[in-house]
């Protein structure tokens, strides 16, 4: 896992050395995935399948987070963010996901949302201390 990967599984306490396969594809690409696997023709930023044989991951395999870079490089802008902040915001996302994290129902949005910023929020205080 990559560092900002390996400081969320920690504040999550998932103690799981998971293999997650991350994948940056084209707005082309996520929108014909997000048509055939959540019925929704449209270009979305991230998405996330649990670890099967189709992907080729062994057992330890969590799952793959895919991600669409335009969308992201869009996204940072609007957000204010660097692009880097939020592709790692992509992956948290996707990595939630994996874990079983939803944001279907309001309360469940609220509770993935509230994990998300506090993650972020540690992650990049605790690296502004370390410059």
């Amino acid at each position: 896992m990559n560092l900002f990967l390996d400081y969320s599984a920690k504040l999550m306490n998932d103690k799981n050395d998971y293999l997650v396969s991350v994948a940056i594809v084209s707005p082309r690409e996520i929108k014909k995935l997000n048509k055939i696997y959540r019925k929704k023709d449209a270009v979305t930023d991230v998405l996330s399948f649990e670890s099967e044989d189709e992907f080729g991951l062994d057992e330890e395999g969590i799952g793959e987070i895919i991600i669409c870079l335009d969308q992201a490089k869009k996204q940072a802008r609007e957000l204010k963010y660097s692009y880097k902040k939020e592709i790692n915001r992509l992956v948290l996302h996707g990595y939630l996901h994996l874990l079983g994290f939803d944001h279907i129902k309001n309360k469940d949005a609220k509770t993935m949302e509230a994990l998300e910023e506090k993650i972020m929020n540690k992650f990049y205080d605790q690296n502004k201390k370390a410059h």
